[in-house]
């Protein structure tokens, strides 16, 4: 098991028990008391728990905000079955926004390499992933780099995407809450800039795996009115698909084929 993946597996472990000891973490991953200690230490710098003595226990959800080499490797066979469905809404030609969401950047990578699309994107790992293909015309906002989920924020990455208006957006949530009738996230600044994205596009495809509307979040992106097409697992509450659609927005669901 790689570093990120126990990491992973600890905040689980709290999710469900709210604290857990170093030595039930030792018992269950069979490494030693440092690497577990190590893996706490790092993960409480992260904001995602809190050291206690012998162990941890969990934070709020709504304001922690995962780093994105977490993020990536969690449901990303999820994250991809979502990424090959809600790929098949890019017709050649068109301009597409990319924000910098895990769920996104496996809607970028199941691009078919042969179409010739433009990209405006705020992700650093979307332009790396798919800057080798000359098919791609890729343009990179600027701004200034937030570490914790490799993307470009701020006025500078606001300024511009308002310079463009694309043919569709894909973004994700860190919240889909049917209670508010609103998305939102946890980082303020990506917040701001997913709604700039929504006012420069025709079309607004949230990608998002089921569990996101059981999750919470404090910086408020946008209604769900403003969304037109949702991507999500087979895993979503029917009823939630039909309070979706009669909000008008289109449910989609990605299926293992």
């Amino acid at each position: 098991m790689i570093v990120e993946e126990r990491r992973l597996k600890i905040l689980g472990v709290l999710e469900e028990k709210k604290t857990v000891s170093v030595k039930e973490l030792v018992k269950l991953f069979g490494v030693s008391e440092d690497t577990i200690r190590q893996d706490l230490r790092v993960l409480d710098r992260q904001r995602l728990l809190r050291r206690t003595y012998g162990g941890a226990v969990r934070i709020g959800k709504s304001s922690a905000e995962i780093p994105f080499s977490l993020r990536e490797i969690s449901n990303r066979k999820v994250k991809e079955l979502i990424g090959r469905e809600a790929v098949k809404l890019i017709e050649e030609g068109d301009s597409i926004i990319f924000d910098a969401s895990t769920t996104s950047l496996q809607v970028a990578r199941s691009i078919d390499p042969a179409k010739r699309v433009t990209i405006l994107t705020t992700s650093l790992d979307i332009c790396i992933s798919l800057a080798h293909n000359p098919n791609f015309n890729i343009i990179s906002t600027g701004g200034t780099l937030h570490a914790p989920s490799f993307s470009f924020v701020g006025p500078q990455a606001e300024s511009a995407i308002r310079n463009y208006f694309a043919d569709c957006l894909f973004l994700g949530a860190k919240a889909i809450s049917l209670e508010q009738m609103a998305i939102a996230d946890v980082f303020e600044l990506e917040a701001h800039l997913k709604k700039t994205m929504i006012q420069s596009t025709r079309k607004v495809v949230l990608v998002a795996e089921s569990s996101k509307l059981k999750e919470q979040a404090f910086f408020k992106i946008a209604d769900l009115s403003a969304i037109h097409i949702l991507v999500t697992d087979g895993d979503v509450d029917k009823e939630a698909v039909e309070k979706l659609e009669e909000l008008g927005v289109e449910v989609r669901i990605a299926r293992d084929s």
